[in-house]
């Protein structure tokens, strides 16, 4: 079985010299989260609200673990 490497997007340190803001939107102009979304939202009636941001749910997580909030 062969391996696929991909290139990195951003090299790290320039990513960390970043401002927050700017960061967050170099990463996050960079994320597809159309397919992740249609796994993950709401389907029926029952369960979690369906008035519930997905998008932001998701942007939120990934901002947690580039500034390593811990959980």
């Amino acid at each position: 079985m062969s391996i696929i490497r991909q290139g990195s997007l951003f090299d790290i340190q320039e990513l960390f010299d970043l401002e927050p803001p700017k960061r967050f939107g170099a990463i996050f102009s960079t994320l597809d989260i159309d397919p992740i979304l249609c796994v993950i939202s709401k389907k029926s009636i029952y369960g979690a609200p369906t008035e519930l941001n997905y998008a932001a749910i998701l942007y939120s997580l990934v901002a947690r673990i580039v500034e390593r909030i811990p959980t």
